[in-house]
């Protein structure tokens, strides 16, 4: 084993081989939903969280859940694990936009200076995003790589990440992308679904659309703009059809692209609400 050990959290869409191949410490987050808390844990999916979410919603109270993260204690637990085994540690975690998870690290590191060597990086995405940027970190550890070239690497695969959602419970958005709530209360009315980017680790509104098949062409567009992939990840929650419709169109027209089939993450799901598709891709290193 390398010297340097890869601290993550559940955002990430992480397979439990990866996960285990390279050590990697995943930390979970806490969904608040009211007055409850749920970690985030691989059984705890997103049709649970929603269903947790309508039982808090039950005789019309307005609830939205919130992202949390752990007790700073747990996350000192985990410093400490990886700790015993490595001296130098690389956190990568969810956009700070999106997760207090970054910050609550931070915090923990602080509290460790001087015993091992520390490095706390803010993904500015989510997803897989989050996942490619974890595996290419716990691949160079596990080559040798010390923690500077570990940082380095990540800092510089930040920029060619790119994401896209599209969502139909525009209700979220006026917390998460700052979506007006007279456009939001209009926009369900009227069916509308909402493209959203990430920019700067941000959920940025672009515009507006009125069909899964308007859905399946928009994020064929995205993906077809880049010179260059390296891989494509597709999200999605009760767009089955869409996201096979999707697929369909990469294996047509960019069929040497790889594309990854996500789990919707709770985590996520706090932003987005239900009914949502999105793409992550990765252009890769030149």
């Amino acid at each position: 084993m390398g010297k340097v050990r890869i601290i993550t959290d559940s955002n990430a869409a992480l397979s439990a081989e990866v996960v285990e191949t390279y050590s990697i410490e995943v930390i979970p987050h806490v969904l608040r939903v009211g007055r409850e808390r749920y970690d985030e844990t691989p059984e705890f999916s997103a049709e649970l969280f929603f269903q947790a979410l309508r039982e808090q919603q039950v005789g019309g109270r307005a609830v939205l859940p919130e992202v949390e993260a752990p007790n700073i204690n747990r996350i000192l637990d985990c410093y400490q694990k990886v700790g015993k085994q490595a001296d130098q540690v690389v956190a990568i975690h969810m956009s700070s936009q999106l997760s207090p998870m970054w910050t609550q690290s931070r915090k923990a590191a602080e509290m460790m200076m001087g015993r091992y060597g520390i490095r706390v990086i803010d993904s500015l995405t989510t997803s897989m995003g989050l996942a490619v940027l974890v595996e290419m970190a716990a691949k160079a550890a596990h080559d040798g790589a010390d923690l500077v070239e570990v940082a380095r690497l990540i800092n510089g695969a930040v920029p060619h990440l790119y994401v896209t959602f599209f969502s139909e419970t525009l209700h979220y958005l006026e917390r998460s992308a700052k979506l007006g709530s007279a456009q939001s209360v209009l926009g369900t009315m009227l069916g509308i679904k909402a493209m959203i980017t990430m920019e700067e680790g941000k959920l940025i509104p672009l515009e507006k659309v009125q069909s899964r098949e308007e859905v399946v062409e928009k994020l064929y567009n995205f993906t077809a703009e880049f010179s260059s992939l390296a891989e494509v990840g597709v999200v999605q929650h009760r767009y089955e059809q869409t996201q096979a419709d999707f697929v369909e169109r990469m294996k047509e027209g960019l069929p040497h692209v790889p594309v990854r089939i996500l789990r919707y993450p709770p985590s996520l799901a706090a932003h987005l609400g239900p009914n949502i598709m999105g793409v992550v891709a990765y252009e890769g290193l030149v």
